[in-house]
C-alpha cells in the first residue's frame, strides 16, 4: 500500500526520478556522518576505501548510483567514505586518525562497510564488493532489525521484500535542524505544503507555526523524512 500511494503521488505531482549524484548519498568525514546518524535517528554506514581500489570504485558507480538503493539509504542510513589519512574522528569521547580507525576495526582490505546504530554502536561489517541488489538485501536486514532478532540472513535474503522505510516525523531541535541543513544535501527546509521538490525520499526539515499540521499532511501523502524543529 505505501509503494502505491508514493507512486500515486510521484504521479499527480510530474516528478521525474533520478538518481542522486552520488556526492549527495556518500559523504567524506566521519564525524559528520556520526552525528547526522544520530540527530536523523537512522544507522550509520563507514566506508573504509582507497582511491585506487577497483572494486571500491566499483562500489560507487554501480550499487551507491542505483537509485533504489539510494532510496534505501535515504530513508534509513547516512553512509560516509573514509580514506586511511590523518584525518581525525571523534568516537565514543576519543580522537583517532583515519588511519587509527582503520586499524582499531581490523580492516583488512578495501571496500569494507561497518555498520552502526544511532548511538555509535557497532551492528555488523561487510567485506568486498556487493552489487545493487545483493546490497539492498543486506540495507533491509539491518533496517529492519532483523539482525537482532537473530535472524539467519540467508533465510532473510531468499525472501522477497518491498521495504523502503517507514515515514516518521522527528522532532529536532533548531540546533539539530541548523546541523542537518548545513550538512546533508538530501535535506531541504520548508514552510508550506507541498514542497517545490516534492521528492517523497529527501529529507525535509519545517518549521513555524504550520509546521505540525504541514508534517500531518506530508506523512499522509507518503514523505518518508519529516523533521519538525521545536520552538521551544
Amino acid at each position: 500500500m505505501k509503494k502505491i500511494l508514493v507512486l500515486l503521488l510521484l504521479s499527480l505531482i510530474g516528478l521525474s526520478v533520478f538518481a542522486y549524484s552520488l556526492n549527495n548519498v556518500l559523504l567524506n568525514n566521519f564525524n559528520t556522518v556520526m552525528t547526522l546518524s544520530k540527530y536523523e535517528q537512522k544507522d550509520a554506514i563507514i566506508v573504509f576505501s582507497d582511491p585506487n581500489c577497483f572494486y571500491c570504485n566499483k562500489l560507487k558507480s554501480d550499487t551507491l548510483s542505483n537509485i533504489d538503493v539510494q532510496h534505501m539509504l535515504s530513508n534509513n542510513f547516512v553512509i560516509g567514505e573514509i580514506y586511511e589519512t590523518n584525518d581525525t574522528a571523534n568516537f565514543h569521547g576519543n580522537t583517532y586518525t583515519y588511519t587509527q580507525l582503520f586499524q582499531g576495526f581490523g580492516v583488512k582490505g578495501t571496500p569494507t562497510l561497518f555498520f552502526f546504530t544511532s548511538a555509535g554502536t557497532p551492528i555488523t561489517y561487510l567485506p568486498g564488493y556487493l552489487g545493487p541488489s545483493d546490497f539492498l538485501k543486506v540495507l533491509q536486514y539491518i533496517a529492519l532489525g532483523d539482525y537482532a532478532k537473530n535472524v539467519n540472513f540467508n533465510t532473510f535474503s531468499k525472501g522477497s521484500s518491498n521495504f523502503v522505510g517507514t515515514s516518521s516525523i522527528i522532532e529536532v531541535t533548531n540546533a539539530q535542524a541548523d546541523y542537518i541543513l548545513k550538512n546533508d544535501p538530501l535535506s531541504e527546509k520548508i514552510d508550506s505544503y507541498p514542497p517545490k521538490n516534492a521528492d517523497p525520499f529527501l529529507k525535509y526539515v519545517i518549521s513555524g507555526q504550520d509546521a505540525v499540521s504541514i508534517a500531518n499532511q506530508m506523512l499522509k501523502n507518503g514523505f518518508y523524512n519529516i523533521y519538525v524543529v521545536d520552538g521551544k
